[in-house]
């Protein structure tokens, strides 16, 4: 362990090196900072707190009360038409998002002060030192899981209540050209051109939103036909309900938006036909013919929209009830393919950005054989968190002298490694599979939304104070509760790699909610010394997948508004692996998280390389995207 370095020490590393294709010495952003912490838990928070006073108030002021809880007061109503205690007077008059995050900070607290006291003597110290109430640090540092898993029961509510494509068929003579050509391992059968559903393990017909292609050696004269539909609104988890003011069933045949490839058509376009159908045309059937038909040997892409006729005005504006976006590949004639073989890559949309991502290396993969750890973090900048960007090096008075990637105020980052060279991320990865899902499963209109397990970044936290390889973190981390689903990679300096996909196993699966991935990962890797993550699950497949009261509780891949930017994302950042394979070394790997079509330009956080051999990291923070600045070395042994 090094030695203690004295009182808390505020660096701004204008004079550190670079490490990218720009020359001379590193300029460290404006906005970022390292703090060096050191002794017990109480200290270490008292510290940070006295060094980072203004700038904790100002994240706290910024992205909480200005940002994040106005957005999330717009989903009370629908809240509180599902759980009746959020109808109570104490959540109202826009008292709603506070009350619920201090809540559920406040469950997570009764544990950590029974499981891992320290974190809460640490908070303690960051709200004493800084002056903010001890309230509002708990806020900061837990919100995070608290949001996610929230988020992911309001958006999975509002989908169940959308438009969505339930058939997909291929107008063309399919079901005698001796091909397996919807993937469900029959030839040549009559529904042959109809898109096919192994959710539960059983093939029937119906789309399903798959990583790979739905079709295969289509015509170059085939007319796709799709059939949307909308379900009525819900008022309540009874079924029996209302459906809020404006809330109305049937489709809007003029929403519909289909892109091939790079082209986008609309309804107004006559390769579109559209027939309502139902007593409230709560079906429509479009009929969607290619324009000069499809390229031969091709992968082709789809992207589908459509909303309903709804005018909803709370939360307004006024809106319909909108699908999720659908991303569909399939091949044409000549390809040559199986439907499992062809990944669903796609088409940009022009609109969404990369989500997270993580790569790890070794061996072959890098010029040296040393271990290296990639990270490009991005979910909620929102132009206010790259600005209270810090890097937190601990000295603590027991355990591991390490460093993580931050914020000011909050006591955990994303990502981090200590100086026995264990290095470590975390991504989040939408599931129901979570705390807040499973206390509707059981409290059904009684539930409260309340967090519960080990915030993530603690886990990290504790894996790098306590743990000095792949192998001890793996078993520590097991042994701590999920609050989300989560994606980690870890990775050492013996060359230990080793990837996580959680869940919080509200059902009580086999697998524990904790699926391990190696080296050379189907789905997940280039070769046999890299692999890399995202935001979405590429081994917990399905996540979940049962009902919840009233609702048909589907696996992530049917409902994540982050599910296809991951898999597009990951799947670039697999070509781009494979076309640098032995040449990824810490310049290497900077290249790749600068490639324009992993970079989130909006949502940007903080970025990283670690290396574990050197213990070693350069990090790029404090400018958005972060990617675009420079990254500065620092060395947990001194000048790197």
């Amino acid at each position: 362990m090094k030695a203690p370095v004295g009182t808390a020490i505020l660096l701004l590393l204008a004079t550190a090196g670079l490490v990218g294709p720009a020359c001379g010495r590193a300029e460290q952003p404006p906005y970022a900072q390292v703090v060096v912490l050191e002794g017990d838990a109480y200290q270490r928070g008292l510290q940070h707190g006295r060094a980072l006073s203004s700038r904790i108030r100002s994240l706290y002021t910024m992205l909480l009360e200005t940002n994040l809880m106005p957005y999330l007061n717009r989903e009370q109503d629908d809240v509180m038409n599902f759980l009746t205690v959020y109808q109570q007077p104490e959540y109202q008059e826009g008292r709603f998002s506070y009350r619920m995050l201090l809540e559920s900070g406040q469950h997570l607290l009764e544990q950590l002060e029974q499981t891992h006291p320290e974190f809460v003597e640490e908070m303690h110290g960051v709200a004493d030192g800084s002056g903010v109430p001890f309230e509002q640090i708990l806020v900061m540092n837990t919100f995070v899981d608290t949001m996610l898993a929230f988020r992911s029961v309001t958006f999975f509510i509002r989908q169940l209540q959308s438009p969505r494509l339930e058939e997909l068929e291929f107008l063309a003579p399919l079901a005698a050209d001796g091909i397996d050509n919807n993937g469900d391992g029959q030839v040549d059968e009559a529904d042959d051109a109809l898109a096919k559903s192994n959710r539960g393990g059983t093939w029937r017909p119906g789309y399903e939103p798959r990583n790979h292609a739905v079709m295969v050696e289509v015509p170059g004269d085939a007319r796709i036909r799709m059939l949307f539909y909308d379900p009525p609104g819900l008022g309540g988890f009874s079924g029996g309900e209302e459906p809020k003011p404006g809330d109305l069933q049937g489709m809007d045949p003029e929403s519909v938006r289909i892109q091939l490839d790079d082209t986008l058509y609309t309804a107004a376009d006559d390769c579109i036909e559209s027939t309502l159908q139902g007593e409230k045309g709560e079906y429509l059937e479009v009929i969607f013919t290619p324009p000069g038909g499809l390229p031969p040997a091709s992968v082709v892409s789809l992207i589908v929209q459509a909303h309903n006729i709804s005018i909803i005005d709370n939360p307004p504006p006024l809106h319909p009830r909108v699908m999720r976006d659908e991303h569909i590949v399939f091949t044409t004639r000549g390809y040559g393919q199986p439907a499992a073989a062809v990944a669903n890559l796609g088409a940009w949309d022009g609109r969404s950005m990369p989500p997270a991502l993580g790569l790890a290396v070794r061996g072959s993969s890098t010029p040296d054989g040393q271990p290296r750890l990639a990270h490009h973090f991005a979910l909620l900048d929102s132009n206010i968190a790259h600005k209270h960007a810090v890097l937190f090096h601990h000295h603590p008075d027991q355990g591991n002298e390490f460093a993580v990637l931050g914020w000011a105020g909050i006591i955990w980052g994303f990502s981090g490694m200590n100086a026995d060279g264990l290095a470590c991320l975390a991504n989040p990865s939408d599931t129901l599979d979570n705390p807040l899902a499973g206390q509707v499963k059981h409290d059904a209109i009684n539930a409260k939304l309340l967090s519960e397990g080990t915030p993530i970044g603690l886990q990290l936290r504790l894996a790098l104070q306590q743990a000095g390889s792949v192998a001890q973190a793996t078993e520590l981390l097991r042994g701590e509760g999920a609050t989300f689903g989560w994606n980690l990679l870890l990775v050492d300096a013996a060359g230990g790699i080793r990837g996580i996909e959680r869940d919080a196993n509200i059902l009580g699966d086999p697998d524990g909610g904790f699926v391990e991935l190696q080296p050379g990962q189907a789905g997940a890797a280039a070769g046999p010394d890299d692999l890399h993550t995202g935001m979405h699950f590429a081994a917990n497949v399905p996540d979940f997948d049962t009902r919840i009261l009233i609702f048909d509780a589907q696996p992530q891949n049917w409902w994540s508004s982050f599910y296809y930017r991951s898999l597009r994302a990951g799947l670039i950042l697999g070509e781009q692996t494979a076309r640098r394979y032995g040449q990824l070394d810490t310049a290497g790997l900077v290249e790749l998280l600068r490639t324009p079509e992993l970079v989130d330009t909006r949502e940007s956080m903080n970025a990283v390389v670690f290396e574990p051999a050197r213990a070693t990291l350069h990090y790029a923070m404090g400018q958005v995207p972060a990617t675009a600045g420079q990254f500065v070395p620092y060395s947990l042994e001194g000048t790197p």
